[in-house]
């Protein structure tokens, strides 16, 4: 299709190496702008942005986030669902003291709050990816940024209701960049009409089967199928196990 937009979206790859040169000034104002118009639910924009410059604090990023090339991002953004900002707002302007005097319950952030502000926050980090992208400027999530809450709590003096969703690096592309897509999984497999599918074992197989090919050298050497593979490392790996943890200390410190 001749749109420039849905071009743009098909061509994006994670980029994890940046020319050696800062975002322009216009280019950054331009994300930012972005973000600021990223749909949000009920136009309450429940997220925050937090943009990383401190050195030291981008390797030490580098190190939790299990990523080296964080360090030398020429721009760094932090997406927080953001549940405090509104809570701070009714306590400035004393909800509680209305609630307590009209006879109704101060509810403290829910469950369905932080999953409503999560949605907010990596809408507003995909607009500023796709914004990004527009502009010459390749981009990569972070997730591993879930982990190790108790010090990335303190590194960004994270109040109780601030939930550190994504990471996203950004740069421009180098000049000798071979743009390198990854292989999605076909439409028939992820695309349902009006119900949900599951999937049996030979769809399974067909859905994998170029990813199969690839690793075939190590699925043989370590006599694994992919499934085995894939719950190793996605489920039991040490990432993965630290980042369950995290999560439920930060959900725990949500829900109180």
């Amino acid at each position: 299709m001749a749109n420039e937009t849905i071009q743009l979206m098909g061509r994006r790859m994670s980029l994890r190496r940046y020319a050696p040169e800062p975002i322009r000034q216009e280019h950054l104002d331009a994300i930012v702008n972005s973000i600021m118009r990223a749909p949000t639910a009920g136009n309450m924009m429940l997220y925050s942005v937090v943009q990383v410059e401190d050195r030291a604090k981008k390797d030490r990023l580098a190190e939790t986030c299990n990523h080296a090339f964080i360090a030398g991002a020429p721009l760094t953004l932090l997406f927080l669902a953001d549940m405090q900002r509104i809570y701070d707002f009714y306590q400035a302007f004393d909800v509680p003291e209305y609630c307590r005097a009209n006879d109704l319950p101060f509810q403290k952030p829910q469950a369905s709050n932080l999953f409503m502000s999560c949605c907010d926050a990596l809408i507003a980090a995909q607009t500023s990816v796709l914004a990004a992208e527009s502009l010459g400027i390749g981009s990569c999530y972070v997730g591993d940024i879930m982990g190790r809450c108790e010090e990335h709590q303190q590194m960004f003096q994270l109040p109780r209701w601030a939930f550190p969703i994504a990471l996203v690096c950004y740069g421009y592309y180098p000049q000798d960049m071979e743009r390198r897509l990854n292989t999605r999984f076909e439409r028939q497999f992820i695309w349902f009409q009006d119900t949900y599918r599951r999937l049996s074992r030979e769809q399974f197989k067909q859905m994998h089967a170029e990813i199969m090919d690839k690793f075939k050298g190590v699925l043989e050497r370590k006599n694994l199928n992919l499934a085995e593979l894939t719950y190793l490392n996605f489920t039991l790996g040490k990432v993965a196990l630290e980042e369950a943890r995290s999560v439920a200390v930060l959900l725990d410190r949500w829900m109180g």
